[in-house]
């Protein structure tokens, strides 16, 4: 297996207006690809969804950090309101 960890990060606006920080961690052959996996699952919620969803919505953008697993670290953390 080729490959890495990546850790897509961004703020969303919650259905009530309050801000959450949202994380996503894919394994891929590259950013672009984890962003591409990202999206068609996304896309899949909205299509399935009764409600607007706005944390699944295709904006903002993404920040990606890919993870390399030579060295032991932590690798994501997160609260959400």
């Amino acid at each position: 297996m080729n490959g890495a960890i990546y850790v897509l990060s961004r703020n969303v606006s919650g259905d009530n207006g309050e801000s959450l920080m949202q994380n996503v961690t894919v394994f891929a052959d590259s950013p672009t690809q984890a962003k591409a996996l990202v999206d068609a699952q996304f896309a899949q919620l909205r299509m399935t969804s009764k409600s607007p969803e706005r944390a699944y919505q295709p904006r903002p953008a993404w920040n990606v950090e890919k993870i390399a697993l030579d060295p032991h670290k932590l690798i994501t953390a997160g609260l959400t309101s």
